[in-house]
């Protein structure tokens, strides 16, 4: 609850940062803009100034003004007052795109105009001056000059770059240090709950032998007592079975343990893989037929001699064979095939068990990560399993493949550098 209280407050600061932003932005372009009508009424004032001058632009528009020119002369003329209101507004400073019309007063008859005008799109008035004394007294008229800019706003915002570019990497930055926060927090609030099932899991997976110890070796005790020694070897052995078996469950622990210690280094050795696999499928036979279930094998690699951690490949092949008999309801039928791949050992462990969740697939690499089967103990263990899979193989150099379905079955594909 505070976590999502949290992640509420951040979203609702950020919000209101970009709200501060905008209005910075909007306050910018403001001042921008008055500075730009400052600079751009200079500039017609001077163009004003320097027609009203005796020069070639100016007597060409008092010959013009009185309908003494031709129409081509119109075009030529226009692109000479293009160009002395061009040098104009780059002295001030101004490097928008500018359309021009001389008007008579009121606007509303058009005598000279900028080669691309159109007066549907243009603005009259917004930046305006009347023609000086020199003009007005040689053709007898009074006519003003009408300076417009298109894109006026887009040309304010990109004159405001030097502080919208710093202001956008910023909110970038920010969103992007929120998103990873969220992710980082709701990565720790599953990491979390999978630490939690895993001490439930493991206070559950210890106290049954522990108990199994306790009861048997009270009823060992009582069987001595009484002189039933054949009772009581039965209990001894139990205990040693369950003993076994709280080994185990400490062993998985320590060894997953043990590979986050940088210290660690593997003792890789040359080996035939085949024969260490025939000894593993040994231990798993009974398991397997005491299920009514079926262990095959497929052997086809040619060569199967590699440099292994000869421990570690062994718990590897064990942890895969232990979750396909774990996710197997009823008779499991499972199938354990090699074969090579250029200079690459395949091992293959698949079976025809309950699948994984195509949402969890990418999951139960995890650590403690335990694919959900609605009863938390139907199915035993840690979640350490296809955890240490990856680490070793990963670290002998190798890569893990994985393919389930559910209903169908699970295939785990593991290959080792020869």
């Amino acid at each position: 609850m505070k976590r999502r209280l949290l992640a509420v407050l951040l979203l609702v600061a950020l919000a209101g940062l970009i709200f501060i932003q905008f209005r910075l932005l909007l306050v910018g372009v403001r001042l921008e803009k008055q500075r730009f009508d400052q600079q751009t009424e200079a500039a017609i004032h001077a163009a004003a100034l320097a027609l009203d001058e005796p020069g070639p632009a100016g007597d060409a528009l008092v010959r013009h003004l009185r309908g003494e020119t031709p129409g081509k002369a119109g075009a030529s003329l226009s692109q000479a007052l293009d160009s002395l209101l061009v040098a104009e507004l780059r002295r001030q400073g101004v490097t928008a795109h500018f359309r021009f019309a001389i008007t008579d007063y009121y606007a509303k008859e058009i005598f000279l105009a900028s080669l691309d005008f159109s007066p549907e799109s243009f603005s009259f008035g917004r930046y305006t001056v009347r023609l000086g004394g020199r003009i007005t007294g040689e053709c007898g008229c009074n006519r003003a000059l009408h300076l417009d800019v298109s894109n006026l706003f887009t040309y304010l915002v990109g004159e405001l770059d030097y502080l919208i570019i710093p202001s956008v990497l910023c909110l970038v930055a920010i969103v992007f240090c929120l998103a990873l926060l969220i992710t980082t927090l709701r990565k720790e609030q599953r990491l979390n709950q999978v630490k939690n099932d895993f001490i439930n899991n493991l206070t559950h997976e210890l106290k049954t032998p522990a108990f199994s110890i306790a009861l048997s070796a009270r009823m060992a005790s009582e069987s001595l007592e009484k002189g039933d020694t054949e009772k009581a070897l039965q209990f001894l052995r139990l205990i040693g079975k369950e003993n076994e078996k709280l080994k185990t469950h400490i062993e998985k622990v320590l060894e997953l343990a043990s590979l986050q210690d940088a210290r660690y280094t593997l003792h890789r050795e040359p080996a035939s893989l085949h024969e260490i696999i025939f000894g593993v499928l040994e231990e798993f036979a009974r398991q397997v037929q005491e299920r009514g279930g079926t262990l095959t094998h497929s052997l086809q690699a040619q060569n199967s001699r590699a440099e292994v951690d000869v421990a570690h490949f062994k718990n590897v092949l064990r942890n895969l064979l232990d979750n396909a008999l774990k996710y197997s309801p009823g008779q499991p039928q499972i199938n354990v095939a090699t074969a090579n791949a250029g200079h690459v050992f395949e091992l293959s462990v698949t079976d025809r068990g309950m699948g994984i969740p195509a949402a969890e697939q990418k999951l139960v690499f995890d650590k403690f990560y335990r694919i959900s089967t609605g009863d938390r103990h139907s199915v035993k263990g840690f979640g350490l399993g296809l955890s240490y899979v990856k680490q070793i193989v990963t670290a002998h150099g190798g890569t893990v493949e994985l393919a389930s379905e559910m209903g169908v079955g699970t295939a785990i594909k593991t290959r080792w550098p020869q």
